[in-house]
């Protein structure tokens, strides 16, 4: 049986707009890990077939005849989206990859977004924030030779340029003009969802412009036709639960990232929530910005040393077998309970053949689910769901300068989440001579 496991709070009610305040709700689902009682590895996978797994009988609305595959659509699952008209594939194409967020991308971008939606993935994502504008105009060259009926499609809102003194701005005017701006590049006249992009400490003075301000901007584009929904995006998830039962403006999708994961799988004390309000649960990160990898993190990875050796450990136990551990996380990831969609970053089409086949044909085997098992038992439960919120700043900024990026330590940030998504903004991943000192941990632990 499929592992899906998760402490915490699991089981514990949510009450909104009752007898549990706004602030309780929060301090209740930010209080330490209880898999004393519950134990990440009990596997509390569904016995029966998820609702939202069934496999569609009919074809989604944007499958065109004589341009997409038949045979690959016919192999992908859909799910419908409550309250819209939207029937998505159960892996999306992240779209951050082609704007070199990651390195160079060698493949004809043209050709791997192509591929991708000719094989069955009918939706992407973007936004300005992936490197400053560059994969929102990449993106836009492409599907310039792709119908638009083809595929959906969303960007994001709320979080701009790398300098911190102007990363975040919900005002109204400044949202409209960047999905204005959005929608040139992309060279569209709408898209389909449209994220407020929440982070970390930086939200909580701003929580009443985005309430206030952003969201009227929103529908205001939602009623003159330039998106069609609205959708909120962010590491923190009680903050985003917070956000959604404070709203008058209806959110239908919820984008989380590296919180529906092998070492952290939080997501699923808060699926059940969005699923009763007809929210459209997104899964991104499932590689937890390179952990769950053989190349191992960016040096900047803002992870603390305990989940690095656990991922390390986990990774070696893997390869030690002849396994790819980033298999293993994408299958994990894309079979998470009750989401309808995993985002997976893609810059090449042999990436988008091997996610495919992974997604549409090639489920683990029997040996790579028990080795699956034995390294959350072995490591990554241990970690309790132990993420970067919370980290100490100063500290972070450190050990930026001992590995020589000085000028990076040096921008003023609130909290580790803020930092590290500047510093991922800067494309910055591990070709460092330094990244080996972070991946080898000097202070080894026994996981055994």
């Amino acid at each position: 049986m499929q592992s899906h496991t998760f402490t915490r709070s699991r089981g514990v009610p949510i009450y909104m707009n009752g007898s549990v305040s706004h602030q309780r709700l929060y301090d209740r689902l930010s209080e330490p890990s209880t898999s004393r009682q519950i134990p990440r590895s009990i596997s509390l996978a569904p016995t029966g077939q998820r609702r939202n797994d069934k496999i569609e009988s009919s074809f989604p609305p944007t499958y065109i005849p004589r341009f997409h595959d038949e045979v690959a659509v016919r192999r992908m699952t859909y799910r419908q989206i409550p309250g819209t008209d939207m029937k998505i594939s159960k892996i999306g194409f992240g779209a951050a990859a082609i704007g070199g967020m990651f390195g160079n991308v060698e493949d004809s971008i043209t050709k791997v977004v192509e591929t991708a939606i000719k094989q069955g993935i009918n939706y992407i994502d973007t936004g300005y924030w992936y490197s400053q504008s560059r994969s929102e105009s990449i993106l836009g060259k492409a599907l310039s030779k792709i119908p638009r009926k083809s595929y959906y499609i969303s960007s994001k809102v709320g979080r701009f340029e790398l300098d911190y003194a102007r990363t975040f701005d919900f005002r109204a005017d400044k949202i409209l003009e960047s999905l204005t701006n959005s929608l040139k590049r992309l060279q569209l006249t709408y898209i389909d969802i449209c994220y407020v992009q929440i982070h970390d400490a930086d939200f909580a003075p701003n929580e009443s412009i985005v309430l206030y301000e952003t969201l009227q901007a929103l529908e205001m584009a939602k009623s003159s036709g330039k998106i069609k929904y609205i959708g909120l995006t962010g590491y923190p998830l009680p903050k985003i639960v917070q956000l959604v039962d404070c709203a008058n403006t209806k959110i239908d999708f919820v984008m989380t990232y590296c919180k529906g994961t092998l070492n952290n799988n939080s997501l699923g004390q808060f699926t059940s929530w969005f699923n009763s309000r007809n929210i459209c649960v997104v899964n991104s990160g499932a590689l937890c910005w390179g952990l769950l990898t053989e190349k191992g993190p960016p040096p900047w990875h803002p992870a603390s040393d305990e989940i690095r050796e656990a991922c390390l450990a986990a990774t070696t136990y893997c390869m030690s077998k002849n396994i790819s551990i980033s298999k293993l996380a994408l299958d994990y990831a894309m079979n998470f309970p009750n989401i309808y969609c995993c985002l997976v970053g893609m810059d090449s089409v042999e990436q988008v053949m091997s996610n495919l086949e992974l997604c549409c044909h090639g489920k683990i085997n029997d040996v790579e689910q028990r080795v699956r098992d034995r390294i959350m038992r072995r490591y990554l439960d241990r970690l309790e769901n132990a993420g970067w919120e919370g980290v100490d700043v100063a500290k972070y900024w450190k050990k930026l300068k001992k590995l020589g990026l000085t000028a990076l330590a040096t921008h003023r940030h609130s909290s580790v989440e803020s930092l590290a998504s500047t510093l991922n903004g800067f494309s910055l991943y591990s070709n460092s001579n330094s990244s080996s000192e972070l991946r080898t941990p000097r202070r080894r632990r026994n996981f055994m």
